[in-house]
């Protein structure tokens, strides 16, 4: 259980002796290659579930990348500094390695075996690890409330509801002598590695992100405890991260970091809290593209010098630190070309390990940098524009509104003709309340998206995904009642009983529920339009709902002086085709979210059809959800015209 392994002994103690044991150490630790090796130890753990499974080949192009790397990482290492016994055994895992990737073994082989070489060559070199990328610290926050309140406590001070006669007791990490002698890259490697004859045992479910993570956050605590200026804190953080390497942060103590900061005094101390209470935002795809672009340009100026071993460094890089952070969401939007990218940077590859021409190196570069250019135009979200986003707020809150309207107005006329004056007070206050009640929940629900943070791509696609099943519910009710008789008769019948019973606060209740239905529902809907939005244009859904409002306002006119001349069955038959229209493009839309986010599965249509305002992309799963939801719409929809038309028939 998470809770029994979240005990840590104090971190100098327990690093010191995770470095006991490295008995030769000489400047390995600088070799750019052990960075690389892990690198791709990492990437083949995590990867060969997509070239292989039960032992069958199921990408070729994966496959060949697995079988590349293998030899790559017994290739680099036979350059590392090591001693004959650490050498031997170096070699004998990663010759395991290959010949696992040859036979095609199960995935929990793979990752044995990685893992196994990847922390013999750590402890051996005494590398300093450090994330490819900024941890999220609030990602870190949540890890360290579901894994280690139990023992350390909410603000960390080693007084959980467990830590009581554990010995050695849980570490307080608001200690300033302690922490100060503790890198992120020590608390790392307690999580990961958990501390022998302790019950401060190995986190080794949590990936190494989510370690990162955590270790980050561990470092925040003490400097979160104090009250601090964080806009000052953060301006001071986007300068000084661009002077300080993500490696120094991850791998310095905070003594350590201070000399490289310059002399301890106040303003070096407040540089030092911005760096361990903020992180960079995540960094774009677009700047990952340009790392990849950076290094291949960089391939070809070390080619063309006869620097072959920096050239193949630097195009290994290309893939993995431009190519590999964006491969899900490059799937998600055209599989095919992902597959066929992949392809190219391995070509780019093959010819410098081939001792090709500068001219046939420099052309598959060429090729490569073009491809990377489509990819960077691929995963350019087409978000909906202005007006389709206006046309969308307007005619869900139309639809949403005027059926709290009718419902309400129908309400007060059965009042009106029943006599029941004293009803009148709680119908008003329950629309009133529920209406409140709505606006409260609109701004709640743009903070709770607003600190999603790395979730986005999934809050995104959950969000989309409950307005369809919202949405398909609502537009067959709206399509089933388009009869305005059996809508009448319908609220007739519920608020008659509440009438003849004189039951003014079940009026007030049943009010507020219509009202908030709609409210919710709106919410919902106008969130999901929202997210899917270009940045920039969000005003088309206040102006949409705006207009909404004017037009309820103006057949609310029309419906006291004219009710019968308002076309009800028009305006709900109206309003079920554009929500369908609208649950079909957040279909696609928020299964295509949850893909980027490497939640689901991506197949490759053989077609390439791609349109993103409409949510429609070239993969078999967003495709497939479409057309079954339009199927199972269109079904209802016929088989409630065939029930109406046969209660008309009867009734004539």
């Amino acid at each position: 259980m998470l809770q029994h392994k979240c005990y840590m002994r104090i971190f100098l103690i327990s690093f010191i002796a995770f470095l006991s044991s490295n008995i030769y150490a000489g400047t390995a630790k600088d070799d750019p290659n052990i960075q690389t090796i892990i690198h791709l130890l990492d990437y083949l753990s995590k990867d060969y579930p997509a070239a292989v499974k039960n032992g069958v080949i199921v990408d070729e192009g994966e496959y060949l990348e697995m079988k590349e790397f293998s030899e790559t990482i017994l290739s680099l290492s036979q350059n590392l500094e090591l001693s004959i016994t650490q050498a031997d055994q170096i070699q004998s895992g990663l010759m395991d390695l290959r010949a696992n990737v040859l036979n095609k073994v199960s995935h929990q082989k793979i990752k044995a075996v990685t893992s196994k070489v990847k922390w013999a060559i750590i402890n051996f070199t005494e590398f300093e690890i450090s994330p490819p990328n900024w941890p999220n610290i609030d990602n870190g926050k949540k890890l360290f409330l579901t894994n280690c309140i139990q023992c350390h406590g909410a603000s960390g001070n080693g007084q959980g509801k467990l830590a009581m006669g554990l010995n050695p007791a849980p570490t307080n990490f608001l200690i300033d002598t302690l922490m100060r002698e503790v890198s992120p890259f020590q608390a790392y490697n307690t999580i990961k590695l958990g501390v022998e004859g302790t019950a401060m045992q190995s986190f080794g479910m949590l990936s190494d992100k989510e370690v990162w993570d955590l270790s980050f956050y561990i470092k925040s605590l003490r400097f979160n405890a104090s009250s601090a200026d964080s806009l000052g804190l953060k301006e001071i953080f986007n300068k000084i991260s661009n002077e300080v390497s993500l490696k120094d942060v991850a791998t310095l103590s905070d003594k350590e970091l201070i000399q490289k900061l310059g002399y301890e005094d106040s303003v070096t101390y407040k540089k030092l809290k911005a760096l361990r209470i903020f992180s960079l935002e995540k960094a774009s795809t677009d700047n990952s593209l340009v790392v990849a672009r950076n290094y291949l340009n960089a391939v070809l100026l070390d080619y063309k010098a006869g620097n072959k071993k920096s050239a193949r460094q630097n195009a290994l890089n290309a893939y993995l630190e431009g190519i590999e952070p964006v491969e899900v969401r490059l799937k998600a939007n055209d599989p095919e070309f992902t597959s066929q990218l992949e392809q190219q940077m391995m070509a780019v590859r093959q010819a410098i390990e081939s001792s090709k021409s500068i001219s046939t190196v420099q052309a598959e570069i060429a090729d490569a940098l073009s491809m990377i250019d489509r990819a960077d135009q691929l995963m350019r979200d087409r978000k909906l524009n202005y007006w389709l986003s206006f046309f969308l707020a307007a005619s869900i809150m139309l639809r949403e509104g005027l059926e709290a309207f009718l419902i309400i107005a129908l309400i007060l006329a059965l009042i009106k003709t029943s006599g029941t004056k004293k009803a009148l007070p709680y119908v008003h206050g329950g629309w009133i309340m529920a209406i409140l009640i709505g606006i409260a929940g609109w701004f709640l629900s743009n903070w709770i998206i607003g600190i999603s943070g790395k979730n986005r791509e999934i809050m995104e696609g959950l969000i989309s995904l409950m307005a369809v099943i919202v949405l398909a519910f609502v537009g067959f009710w709206l399509h089933n009642h388009s009869h305005s008789k059996k809508w009448k008769d319908f609220i007739e019948k519920k608020i008659g009983k509440q009438l003849r019973g004189e039951k003014m606060l079940g009026l007030a209740v049943f009010s507020f529920m219509v009202v908030f239905r709609e409210a919710f529902e709106s919410i919902l809907f106008l969130q999901a339009i929202s997210l899917e939005t270009k940045t920039g244009d969000g005003s088309s859904i206040g102006l949409g709902v705006i207009a909404a409002f004017a037009l309820i306002g103006l057949l609310a006119f029309l419906f006291v002086k004219y009710s019968k001349r308002i076309p009800v069955r028009q305006l709900f038959r109206y309003s079920s085709w554009v929500i369908t229209l609208l649950a079909i493009i957040l279909l696609g839309k928020g299964v295509h979210a949850i893909q980027e986010a490497g939640w689901l599965s991506v197949t490759g249509f053989p077609v390439y059809l791609k349109i993103d305002w409409l949510g429609v992309y070239p993969t078999t799963e967003t495709l497939m959800a479409q057309i079954v939801l339009f199927t199972v719409l269109m079904l209802l929809y016929y088989l409630s015209n065939s029930r109406n038309k046969m209660l008309q028939n009867m009734n004539s």
